[in-house]
Order: structure tokens, then sequence, then C-alpha cells
């Protein structure tokens, strides 16, 4: 089984556990962020865990990803509008979030938990910072990298938790470029904030930053990620 395919396997198996029939039938399952899934399962890859216990770890970080993702949809006017899916949406994140705490006490790491709670304490904290801050601070580099620790937080701190602390640097820097992989998204960003994400990209190119070791192995191109969305598949 190739790398891609083991991704795949653990995907479905998160997404079976996430599974609601009556949820189902009023809003769409959650949609996992490509970029995100890749990292996670690179840093357990480092770890050469028990399958059992890495689909765990794996599922356990994606629920909690998708609790804060579907609590995101409330902004979403088509659900603000229905009071049932916003309802729903509400339940549904608490769901998520409860499976994730399910997982981890099963494997009883008091310390994930720990670190993952934080990382969800900050990044509503950056959210609520991006929020209220002035129009005029929207094309601030500060603006972009409160937005890179919204992306990168909970991976960076499953990394510390986990002893891979020497790739803190690249998972910011990945999640952040593919946050703005889309020229659409590029567009938006001003020329400061253009020139912060380019010289993320460089310090990749550039191997200026410890890179997994999986990405060795599979003898990826870092040239090619940036050009070809980031050696990811379909969502």
């Amino acid at each position: 089984m190739n790398t891609m395919e083991q991704i795949q396997r653990l995907k479905q198996h998160t997404l079976l556990l996430m599974q609601h029939s009556y949820v189902e039938r009023y809003i769409q399952p959650p949609v996992f962020s490509e970029a995100k899934v890749f990292i996670t399962y690179c840093l357990l890859r480092e770890l050469e865990l028990d399958e059992a216990i890495e689909a765990e770890y794996f599922s356990s970080i994606l629920l909690i990803q998708s609790a804060l993702d579907r609590h995101d949809d409330i902004l979403n006017e088509k659900i603000t509008a229905d009071k049932k899916k916003r309802q729903l949406v509400v339940l549904s994140g608490d769901y998520f979030s409860s499976l994730y705490y399910l997982l981890l006490s099963r494997c009883e790491n008091l310390d994930l938990i720990s670190r993952l709670s934080s990382a969800v304490q900050r990044i509503n904290e950056y959210k609520a910072q991006l929020h209220m801050q002035d129009q005029s601070m929207s094309y601030s580099v500060e603006n972009m990298k409160a937005t890179q620790q919204i992306e990168c937080l909970l991976l960076t701190k499953a990394a510390e938790s986990l002893g891979l602390h020497t790739y803190i640097p690249f998972i910011e820097r990945y999640l952040l470029i593919s946050r703005y992989q889309s020229i659409e998204e590029r567009k938006k960003l001003s020329e400061e904030q253009l020139e912060f994400l380019v010289a993320c990209e460089n310090d990749l190119k550039n191997k200026e930053v410890e890179i997994p070791l999986l990405f060795h192995r599979e003898g990826y191109s870092i040239e090619n990620w940036i050009e070809n969305d980031l050696m990811l598949g379909e969502g």
C-alpha cells in the first residue's frame, strides 16, 4: 500500500467515526484539508506507531480540526438563516470534539490532549483578534502571521507533544503556503504579505527548515510542492 492509499484508509476510518445519519440528512459531511491530513500523516510516520494507535492519533487530530471548522460554518449565511441547520452545525462540532477526547483518553495521552486543547484556545483567540481588528490591518504581515497560527497551531502543538519540535518551522510554512495556494487568494494579498509568503516558499525550496523524513523517502521535489498543489490529492 503506497502513501496516498494509506492516507486514504486513515481518512475513511475517521469519516466512519464521524458519521451520524440524522445530521447528514441536513448538513454536508466534513471536508478535510488535504495539507493538514498530509502533515498529520507525516508526523505520525516518524514515530513508527502500532497501526491502531496511529489511527487513533490521526483521527483525533482530524476530529478536533473538524470541530473547529464546523463551528466556523456558523458564519455561512445559508446556515445562519436556517435554525435547524445552525443548531446541528453547533451540535456536530461538539460531537466531533467529544469523539476526539474519547479517542485520546483511550490512548491515555494526557499531554497531547492538553496541548491540543491549548491550541484550540489560542486559535479562537487569534480568530477573535482578526474579527475585531481595524480593516486597515487586514493587509498587514501581522494579519497573515495570525492566519498562519490559526492554520498550524493544532499540528505544531501535536508535533511538540510527539517530540518532533524540529518540524514546527516546516509545518508553519507549509500550511501557510497551502492556505494561499490559489491565484485568487494571492491576488487578495498586499505586497508585504506576498513577500512574506514568497519568503516562506524559499525557506522550503532552499531547505532552510527541517523537513519530515517521508518527503525524503518518497523522493518528493520541494519545488514541485508549490507548482503542483503541494503534492496533494483530491479532497
